[in-house]
């Protein structure tokens, strides 16, 4: 058999993009969970800003709850945050020999998946959340608006401008760095205008 017959075998070919596959969604879930810890850590901040009467709301919290609400919202963020660490970020960087609208349209299908996983999780959890601190609710709404903003906003907005990222030339070449925190960056501004 020659090199030309097994790099256009179909075993081959599944192999390449299963790893191209893999690559898209490490990558866009490991986006996706630093936003929603980010977002997690941001609420914690605002319960205990409540908590402790430096902001003032219309809801008033207990110590306790005050307290406990911090806690699980600060936990869960580091522990989205701690996953996202964990995980190779950067593995978008190492998928050679793909073109970029390959990689661009991995990206695209794999934050689909990674927003309708979010929802999923949210749905799994709607319905144990209905006697909580309306703080805690308030964090499981954040699994929600991650996932509307991965379904809605990333396909259409962050991945595109990730590609124009990537494919900077000449004095720009810098640009190219820059196309994780551009994808960041759409995704928590979205998720946020959906948490609204």
């Amino acid at each position: 058999m020659t090199d030309r017959a097994i790099r256009t075998s179909p075993w081959a070919v599944v192999k390449r993009y299963a790893v191209l596959a893999y690559g898209a969604v490490g990558t866009m879930l490991d986006v996706g969970l630093m936003v929603l810890g980010t977002l997690l850590i941001g609420l914690a901040a605002s319960v205990l800003l409540v908590g402790l009467e430096i902001v003032d709301a219309a809801q008033e919290l207990s110590t306790a709850t005050m307290f406990v609400s911090t806690l699980v919202l600060a936990v869960t963020g580091m522990f989205c945050l701690g996953l996202a660490s964990e995980g190779p970020l950067g593995r978008g960087y190492r998928l050679v020999g793909y073109r970029e609208w390959e990689i661009a349209i991995a990206r695209g299908l794999a934050v689909v998946a990674v927003g309708l996983g979010a929802l999923a999780l949210f749905g799994a959890i709607s319905g144990f959340i209905g006697e909580l601190p309306e703080s805690l609710q308030r964090g499981a709404d954040g699994i929600r608006a991650v996932g509307m903003a991965g379904l809605i906003a990333m396909p259409t907005v962050g991945v595109p401008l990730a590609f124009a990222a990537r494919m900077a030339k000449g004095r720009f070449l810098w640009v190219r760095r820059a196309d994780l925190p551009i994808m960041f960056v759409v995704w928590a501004v979205a998720a946020m205008v959906f948490l609204g």
